[in-house]
């Protein structure tokens, strides 16, 4: 250590950089997992092997004994059918989907690595307080989930579907975007730990919005898992219309179409006009607030506002450019921004929700001592 920095400081700069490691790490996998998708790689192991699936086929022989197990799904029978083993470099062939898939699997137990030990060596040394270690907790729990149902979604694409269920994959994508936020959120509070922050009595425009963008990123799972795109990928109509009207047609609104959503294009378009839709609404309700100044004023409140602003209308730009470029296939580039901009997004309207209710907590326990 360095003598000429206090001990307690030092603790503390340890602990941030072991935290922007963490997040780093969920963050990536996230796009990593965006990348699995877009590729139409995470089918290609069919086994959840948690130990024993940390090293990759060694050798040819081992290749062959998991492509036979790949030929044996849906996906291969029905999409992938002549497919050749190639290499990780050759896009298309089974060892370069089954790359994909391996690095998204490794990264999360290299994560669980990373979190497990400088954790323990942290807590025994009592250089995490009781309140980040709390934070923590819920941010293993939300990572188990996000690895538990992780496999059932991929589950649920080895018996009939070529593709992983689309509302399992929405939510397995809600679940590890909810890791990154639980640990952000948590990262936050430990770089202010003086700052009282007020837990109820939020500003009403920070409730709605959040609600907003959570229903979004669900739509948007949604979206992915359906391929939309492939099916609607004029803009701004709808296939030639504004408003689909499939969509009121009452005998489209039944259970079938909603589970095999394949068969029909009723939900491909319906979530299609919901998730343009909702994007408008959203984009018109930040500038709402901004325009009407409907939040805490503190210096912080207002960067965090007009980056979340940013964040916003590039998110629509490269949503736009990701559909009209989704021809045939989804482009993997702009489909991996896109994903990795609604991250960055609601981060910054988290940190905006920080700034804000500390700003309130603040004010309020200003006014009590006067």
């Amino acid at each position: 250590m360095d003598r000429n920095i206090p001990a307690n400081q030092q603790r503390s700069k340890a602990v941030i950089l072991w935290l922007i490691v963490g997040l780093f790490m969920v963050y990536t996998q996230i796009i990593i997992g965006g990348i699995t998708r877009l590729t139409g790689s995470g089918l290609s192991i069919t086994k959840w092997e948690i130990v024993t699936g940390t090293l990759p086929p060694m050798t040819e022989e081992v290749w062959q004994e998991e492509f036979v197990k790949y030929q044996e799904t849906p996906q291969y029978k029905k999409i992938n059918v002549g497919m050749k083993m190639g290499s990780i470099f050759t896009a298309g062939t089974f060892k370069f989907i089954y790359f994909w898939e391996y690095l998204h699997r490794l990264w999360a137990r290299s994560m669980g690595f990373v979190f497990l030990f400088p954790f323990l060596f942290f807590y025994l040394r009592q250089w995490i307080p009781k309140s980040l270690a709390r934070r923590l907790g819920i941010v293993v729990l939300l990572a188990a989930l996000a690895a538990t149902f992780g496999w059932i979604m991929v589950a649920s694409g080895l018996v009939n579907r070529p593709w992983v269920n689309a509302y399992k994959l929405s939510l397995h994508l809600c679940i590890g975007i909810s890791v990154f936020i639980a640990l952000w959120w948590a990262f936050i509070r430990y770089l202010h730990p003086n700052r009282i922050v007020k837990k109820i009595n939020v500003n009403r425009y920070v409730i709605t919005m959040l609600t907003l963008l959570v229903i979004q990123i669900f739509l948007g799972g949604v979206m992915s898992g359906t391929k939309a795109a492939l099916f609607v990928n004029t803009w701004p109509d709808l296939n030639g219309a504004i408003i689909p009207a499939e969509i009121f047609e009452l005998r489209n609104w039944s259970m079938y179409n909603f589970n095999n959503y394949e068969e029909t294009g009723f939900l491909v378009t319906l979530v299609q006009f919901l998730h343009r839709g909702l994007a408008y609404i959203i984009t018109v309700y930040a500038i709402y607030i901004l325009v009407k100044r409907s939040f805490a004023s503190s210096k912080e409140s207002i960067k965090s506002y007009y980056a979340f602003i940013a964040l916003l209308l590039i998110q629509v730009l490269v949503g736009i450019i990701t559909l009209i470029k989704s021809i045939g296939m989804i482009p993997v580039y702009w489909g991996v921004i896109h994903q990795g901009v609604a991250v960055l997004l609601l981060s910054a309207y988290i940190l905006h929700t920080y700034y804000s209710k500390w700003s309130i907590a603040f004010k309020e326990s200003t006014q009590q001592h006067l």
